[in-house]
């Protein structure tokens, strides 16, 4: 059988989500905006609908928290002496070090 496909709207944007039927009591339920996408009892769906809204938001939040990956090349030389500076400022790595440098008010 087909999923069927809905959305729910809030703060003006639309979340898209799936329920596909399975046999024995179950569906399958996808919302990627809620990091879901796992098969559930078909009488829990009510419950899930009605906390999907606070699932979508507590993924976001889960995702804005996570620590993010700054990259930038440089010469064998240049990361040396960084790595040397590092050390003698008594940082525990280079990554502490430059943030510090970065974020250093």
């Amino acid at each position: 059988m087909e999923p069927f496909y809905h959305t729910i709207t809030f703060n003006n944007k639309r979340y898209k989500y799936s329920i596909k039927p399975l046999p024995k009591k179950m569906v399958h339920f996808k919302c990627e905006a809620a990091g879901i996408d796992q098969e559930f009892l078909a009488e829990d769906i009510p419950a899930l609908l009605a906390d999907l809204r606070n699932l979508i938001i507590a993924e976001k939040l889960y995702l804005e928290s996570e620590k993010k990956v700054i990259r930038f090349r440089i010469s064998p030389e240049e990361k040396k002496e960084i790595e040397k500076r590092a050390a003698k400022a008594g940082f525990p790595n280079v990554s502490a070090f430059l943030r510090h440098l970065a974020l250093e008010k």
